[in-house]
């Protein structure tokens, strides 16, 4: 009960640190700049997924089999070396594709790759923890990736410092470098130890193998990474990194109602329903039911909360172009609660080892989030953006409904 407490707490401080975060620099940088850094980290999602290849799914199949956690990580370990220079040079490679060539120099581009490979690397770490069920470290080390930053901004200003895109990067690599001591210090201490390293380079054979089960994972986060990502990469495009600015913060607040429901409930109650379905529990139906509540209540209460204070935060950050684009906020919301809602058929279908279908489905949103943005974005500006993704979204929720229907009456026939 207290590390379930402590966890949630934990995940509202790191959530909660990020929305500060976002909104001082909203009001500290110009919007021209502050969409230039909303793009940049929003390749940095990108490039962490590049260098994961989504291996933790591998992994989550694992755990209701009761495999040795440390041979797991090590395992992981052995696989990120191997594929390194390959992961490395695609990052490279998405980076001068999508991000615009006024934003970059050398300068920028090795804070960026230093950037990417940290907050993978904490990433990984904190997933770790979380298996060898060194919990509260996990919290600890959560905390520290949603407070240094902030921090180092919030003093470098106040010391009375100009705060421009340049000093934001320099300040964010300083703070990933600061990330970077603690996530080894937390690696070695309390995960992997010098007794168990076993770390090797992996033959082809059992890369092979590996990519194989890994590919329609692949496919899904890619496909995933493009429906999150599309609209302000388009946006830059079509207009320019100003309007990305106002876009990217109204996405920025609206997406705490997924980053919640995710981090609070998706990513715990998971692990649950693989090992009850591996066993065919009863109980996994109930625990569905208390799933599916969590996420429909805490999807609505948090955007009325969002309803209810977005003036007085849009007063406070002294922006009017992002608040005369407050409709903006509204579409996204209505977007990211049908996101939560396809939560629930989604985390079953994934339950159940139907990637593929997970797959597809992601790959039509992807399509139809793309063709909307090229047909609606010159037309209603940075709204068409948001419409877009509202109608990506409530398809997407329609489908994986109509998919998970044959799963649920599987199940019911079989152990439910």
């Amino acid at each position: 009960m207290y590390k379930s407490i402590e966890s949630i707490i934990t995940r509202a401080v790191s959530i909660l640190s990020k929305f500060l975060l976002l909104t001082f620099l909203a009001k500290i940088l110009s919007l021209s700049d502050y969409g230039a850094f909303q793009l940049i980290t929003y390749f940095s999602l990108i490039a962490i997924s590049i260098y994961g290849l989504e291996y933790y799914m591998f992994g989550n199949r694992e755990v209701a089999k009761g495999i040795d956690n440390h041979k797991k990580i090590n395992d992981h370990i052995s696989f990120f070396l191997t594929l390194f220079p390959f992961t490395f040079l695609l990052q490279i490679g998405a980076l001068f594709f999508l991000i615009p060539r006024e934003i970059l120099s050398f300068r920028v581009v090795l804070i960026i790759v230093f950037v990417n490979f940290c907050d993978y690397f904490n990433q990984e770490v904190y997933r770790y923890l979380i298996m060898v069920q060194k919990i509260g470290k996990a919290n600890i080390l959560l905390v520290a990736k949603s407070t240094i930053f902030l921090v180092l901004v919030v003093v470098y200003h106040f010391l009375g410092n100009s705060l421009d895109l340049s000093a934001t990067l320099w300040l964010m690599l300083i703070s990933f470098f600061l990330l970077l001591l603690v996530t080894f210090s937390f690696l070695f201490r309390f995960i992997i130890q010098w007794q168990y390293i076993d770390v090797k380079r992996l033959n082809f054979e059992k890369v092979k193998g590996i990519l194989r089960f890994l590919f329609p994972f692949i496919l899904l986060m890619i496909f995933t990474k493009g429906v999150e990502s599309i609209d302000k990469f388009a946006i830059e495009y079509f207009y320019n990194s100003e309007r990305v600015g106002v876009y990217s913060f109204l996405f920025s607040i609206a997406s705490l109602v997924y980053v919640f429901v995710i981090s609070g409930f998706y990513l715990v109650y998971l692990p649950i329903f693989i090992k009850e379905n591996e066993v065919k529990n009863q109980n996994l139906k109930s625990e569905i039911v208390k799933f599916s509540i969590l996420v429909i209540l805490s999807s609505i209460l948090i955007s009325f909360g969002i309803i209810v204070f977005i003036d007085y935060l849009l007063d406070l950050i002294g922006k009017g172009e992002i608040k005369d684009s407050k409709r903006v906020l509204y579409i996204l919301l209505g977007a990211f609660f049908f996101l939560n809602l396809s939560q629930i058929p989604g985390i079953l279908l994934y339950v159940r080892g139907k990637e593929t279908k997970l797959t597809a489905i992601m790959a039509i949103n992807f399509f139809v989030n793309l063709i909307l943005n090229l047909m609606l974005l010159k037309t209603f500006n940075i709204e068409g953006a948001a419409i877009a993704l509202l109608i990506t979204y409530i398809i997407n929720f329609v489908i994986t409904t109509y998919t998970v229907k044959s799963e649920w009456k599987e199940m019911k026939k079989n152990f439910l």
